[in-house]
């Protein structure tokens, strides 16, 4: 057998990468379904399976997701800029948890929930770890300046948003214990509907300006979904199954604008 040259390793360990998130939304959504079938109904958000016997898997697989989103490298600057703060934003969701629902139903509460000091301790380790990640990556690779405005801006917005967390997270930590995951999951979802608009909008190689027109329709849906999330949270009493099923479309959407884009990478790549 031939002898696999660097680029096909690279390109291959960058297909399993795409296709590992995929494989852990999928595992989020199987732990969701086991647990549904041992409660009397669904829980009305899927921040709140973080309260059931799904807690492990719901912490475990938004740390992988984080993991491979701050890994993985946008093919434009802007793209991996936000594809960065949204990996961020996953451990922060993992480790915060929401608000005690108020129409639990189910299994009962692991033993291995926690939502006094050790969220806060957490909290600290995660960004003690990736201050320190992001110092050693700098050292190593020196990462060149955005080279676009829109790059600059995803810089800046990533810059303000992780910052404001942190001086947050000093100041007021009872708040920050409070009110983080809620604004982490919608931050989140909104640097990843702007990763989606940066494809659909932004310029594109010849070979994959056919996919054009399915991304602008994925982005501007998951910008619709996003907003229907939001707004069903504020106006609603609490979370309900309306917020949960905003939730699981927009994993759809996004699950289907990744696919559609390793199509293209792929076909692009030959």
């Amino acid at each position: 057998m031939a002898k696999r040259t660097g680029n096909d390793v690279a390109l291959d360990t960058y297909r399993f990468l795409r296709g590992g998130m995929v494989v852990m939304a999928v595992l989020l959504g199987a732990a969701l379904a086991v647990e549904r079938a041992h409660a009397t109904c669904w829980q009305t958000s899927i921040s709140a399976y973080y309260f059931t016997t799904a807690h492990a898997v719901f912490i475990g697989a938004l740390f992988a997701i984080g993991a491979m989103l701050i890994v993985y490298q946008g093919a434009s600057d802007t793209e991996n800029t936000l594809l960065n703060l949204a990996g961020v934003l996953a451990f922060v969701i993992a480790v915060v948890p929401t608000t005690r629902p108020v129409l639990q139903c189910g299994t009962a509460d692991p033993v291995a929930v926690q939502t006094g000091s050790a969220v806060l301790f957490n909290v600290w380790t995660v960004a003690v770890v990736l201050a320190g990640s992001r110092a050693a990556s700098w050292l190593l690779f020196r990462p060149s300046p955005a080279g676009t405005m829109l790059g600059a801006a995803a810089k800046w917005l990533q810059r303000a948003v992780l910052g404001t967390g942190v001086a947050v997270l000093i100041v007021a930590p009872d708040w920050f214990r409070i009110n983080a995951h809620s604004i982490a999951a919608a931050v989140m979802f909104a640097a990843i509907v702007l990763t989606v608009f940066s494809s659909a909008f932004g310029t594109a190689p010849a070979c994959g300006s056919r996919y054009r027109g399915a991304y602008q329709a994925i982005s501007l849906l998951m910008a619709a979904t996003l907003v229907t999330a939001v707004v069903l949270h504020l106006v609603l009493d609490g979370f309900n199954h309306a917020v949960l099923i905003a939730e699981i479309a927009l994993i759809f959407e996004f699950t289907a604008y990744w696919v559609l884009q390793t199509i293209e990478d792929n076909s692009c790549s030959r």
